[in-house]
């Protein structure tokens, strides 16, 4: 069917051509469907559009592949692939306000409301996290990183964040979904990463390169961009297997996509 532009459709929420690119003929396209309806759930909630796609898809699609993939996307998103259980909700309404119980509000408390659950990922030149979410604004707390470098992007109604441990454990801490480009990089046992940006031109390397900047040299067409303080590397496949050499370094999974 073709290539798809799905940085444009997850942006855009289009889910309607999203589950047209479960049935590629190309498993890849197919894989990056499940990866944009995940993101776009992950800021919606399991009410949405986007989530009872993924469910339909982790048991009905005539693809393996896109079962799979849409379980995992499941089990990350914190729920299951079965439909959820018909409840009358005024019987039920009336039971919880007769009968309310500790352990109801705890979970009242503690849990989040659908609505208000927020997503980071890496913005188009991976100079910065950028975090978004229909109630998110100016003043949420969300955006007072730990170096005092977070900024509020009025045109984009979301905040930016700088790419470093700290600030992914402050937006752990306000239980920000992060994306799974976002995610390795929060998991990895390294500080210093290597990530491509949106346009595939480029290569950048984030973090204290130190300690491996001589190893970053030898890589053909490597430099130093002083204004955003990163090595950057025009993009290549042998240029990715020289960066997995390094050790030290944590090189994106999602960097030959």
């Amino acid at each position: 069917m073709g290539e798809y532009d799905f940085d444009r459709l997850t942006r855009f929420k289009k889910v309607d051509v999203l589950r047209k690119a479960l049935n590629d003929d190309n498993e890849h396209q197919r894989f990056k469907a499940v990866e944009a309806l995940e993101a776009i759930a992950l800021v919606s909630g399991k009410d949405a559009p986007a989530y009872k796609i993924l469910a339909d898809a982790s048991s009905q699609s005539t693809f393996e592949d896109v079962k799979l993939h849409a379980k995992i996307a499941l089990k990350t998103l914190g729920g299951s692939s079965k439909p959820p259980l018909k409840t009358d909700n005024h019987k039920a309404g009336s039971q919880l306000r007769q009968e309310p119980t500790k352990n109801h509000a705890a979970q009242q408390s503690h849990d989040e409301p659908v609505e208000n659950r927020f997503i980071c990922e890496l913005d188009a030149g991976c100079t910065a996290l950028v975090i978004r979410g229909s109630t998110l604004n100016a003043q949420h707390k969300v955006g007072t990183s730990p170096s005092g470098r977070g900024r509020w992007d009025e045109v984009e109604k979301a905040w930016l964040l700088p790419i470093d441990r700290s600030s992914f454990e402050h937006l752990k801490r306000y239980g920000v979904k992060l994306h799974p480009t976002v995610h390795c990089f929060s998991t990895s046992q390294y500080d210093i990463w290597a990530v491509r940006t949106r346009d595939k031109k480029f290569i950048k390397i984030i973090g204290d390169t130190t300690n491996i900047e001589a190893s970053i040299k030898k890589i053909p067409a490597a430099r130093w961009d002083g204004n955003e303080h990163v090595w950057k590397i025009p993009f290549s496949a042998d240029a990715v297997k020289r960066l997995i050499k390094i050790d030290g370094l944590y090189v994106s999974p999602f960097i030959l996509d």
